[in-house]
């Protein structure tokens, strides 16, 4: 019988991780180039990352994990969580296993004390993330800092989580999202 877990950083298994990040590998290799070739973490600790398994005994079926950071858009600074490394293995794919992790880690972040939480996409994906809830960001997403940028294609999809997120809505749709990376 499948099983659905939450795990903290550092209580996450080790065999779980392994797949996560063989699969990974595969799925978004650009990401594994130059300094992050030998990565051997799903996200960097100091992002306090929390993972979402779905599992058959130590088979990893599904997962995704969010990690927490600030953000300043617009002059203010937003508590945020960053969803990312969303996948199901593909045999396990259209059985609802990702739907599962997705509203898994929606009603975490929902419950949590972040103002906003983001995540980037293909724009093929965007009906599946909307259906819990997440919305379309209308603005550019900017990698790098004002005087030094380039941008990114992906979709982005955000969840206003606080009043304070909730109220900025609009400025993250009229404003450009300046990232280090999208996740």
């Amino acid at each position: 019988m499948s099983t659905f877990n939450i795990y903290k950083q550092s209580k996450f298994p080790p065999a779980f991780k392994w797949q996560a990040l063989g699969f990974m590998r595969l799925e978004w290799p650009s990401a594994f180039t130059g300094n992050r070739k030998l990565v051997t973490e799903t996200y960097p600790p100091e992002l306090e990352p929390v993972h979402f398994v779905a599992a058959e005994g130590d088979l990893l079926i599904s997962y995704a994990a969010i990690i927490r950071m600030t953000l300043e858009h617009a002059g203010e600074a937003y508590k945020v969580y960053g969803l990312g490394n969303m996948l199901t293995f593909p045999s396990f794919r259209h059985e609802g296993y990702g739907t599962q992790i997705l509203e898994l880690a929606t009603e975490f972040i929902k419950r949590s004390d972040v103002d906003i939480s983001i995540l980037f996409c293909q724009p093929e994906r965007k009906s599946f993330y909307g259906k819990p809830g997440w919305q379309v960001s209308r603005s550019p997403t900017r990698v790098g800092v004002p005087s030094r940028y380039r941008t990114d294609d992906s979709l982005r999809m955000m969840l206003f989580v606080s009043e304070k997120g909730r109220e900025a809505r609009k400025e993250f749709d009229a404003q450009p999202l300046y990232v280090d990376l999208p996740w």
